[in-house]
Parts: structure tokens; sequence; C-alpha cells
């Protein structure tokens, strides 16, 4: 009997003592706790239906974030919206020309440019200036358009005239392709 009297008097002061309210800081869980997401209210599609049953699971301890990669704009038609013309719409000039490609222009930059040039699945592959002889020869400061496009390499030659610049000129070319990749526009 002693030792139960003993017992409960222990019993009753760690009651009075102890702090029975839950402890305010708490071990964080082993595994981290998945994102909460509502129910969809549509079907998702194809393509996210397949992530879901390819997901990893809890236990894999990876998340990825899915990226969605689209492909470039396509860089004539950009150009086109921003008022580049097809040079073989406003002169006599063929609608591919070989060594260059599709040429465009802004009309009311001529004859400096600058031209872009486009191989036949729409990529810019050069950006042209023609300059006047007679500018170099007056000693001109000359000012184009920047280009966006990195340039791999420069061309410069002389061109007697053509339909659009009729005057004796060089042709300065930022290239935006490899010496090799010029081939695109070669034929």
């Amino acid at each position: 009997m002693r030792n139960a009297l003993v017992r409960t008097t222990l019993v009753a002061l760690l009651a009075l003592i102890a702090d029975v309210r839950r402890p305010a800081a708490q071990f964080a869980p082993f595994w981290p706790p998945e994102p909460q997401t509502l129910a969809p209210t549509a079907a998702p599609p194809a393509d996210q239906a397949e992530q879901t049953r390819t997901a990893p699971h809890r236990s894999s301890k990876v998340h990825r974030k899915h990226e969605v990669v689209r492909p470039p704009p396509n860089q004539r038609k950009v150009a086109e919206k921003n008022g580049y013309k097809r040079v073989s719409d406003l002169v006599n000039f063929p609608k591919f020309f070989p060594g260059l490609g599709i040429i465009f222009v802004k009309p009311d930059t001529l004859p400096l440019g600058p031209f872009l040039c486009f191989d036949r699945r729409d990529r810019l592959v050069a950006t042209v200036y023609m300059v006047p002889n007679e500018d170099i020869d007056d000693h001109k400061s000359l000012e184009g358009a920047g280009s966006a496009a990195p340039v791999d390499h420069v061309s410069l030659y002389f061109n007697p005239g053509h339909p659009g610049v009729d005057v004796p000129h060089y042709h300065v070319v930022l290239w935006h392709v490899t010496s090799k990749q010029e081939a695109r526009v070669a034929k």
C-alpha cells in the first residue's frame, strides 16, 4: 500500500509541474509534404496526363520543374511585322539571290540598309549594309541599325550596282552563321 501511495503522490506532483500543452516546436517530417492542389475543373491535356502517370513517387526524393520548350519565333515574320519588305517585291530582283538568300529591307533606309538575308527556312543568316562609293569618297560618317543577332564573321566586297542600289557600292556583310553554314544560301 505504501508503494501505491508513493506512486500516486509522484503522479500528482508530475501533473502539477508538467506542461501538457502541445510543444511549440516540432521536428519536421522526414519527407516533405506533397503540395496541395485543387481538383481540376476540366480534363488535363494529353501530355500533362502522361506526365502525371509517369511522375516520380514520393520516395524518389527528386522534384523537377517541367519547362515548356517553345521554338524560336519565325525571324522573317518578325522582320515583316517591323516594316521590312522583300526586295524582290520592291524592285526587279530575284526572290532568292544566290550567296545572300531571300533579302528584306525597310524602303526608307535605302541605300544603306540594313538588308536582312534569310535562308529558305526563314532563318536569319546575314545582315548587309550597302555603302555607296560616293559616301566613302566624301568621308561621310554612316550609322546603320545594329544587329540583334550575334555576328560570326564579316565580309566586305565591291558591287558595281544592281536594282535597288544602282550606284557602285560596297557590301558589308555581317554573317550570323559560320563560313561553313553560308552554303545554306549558296544555291
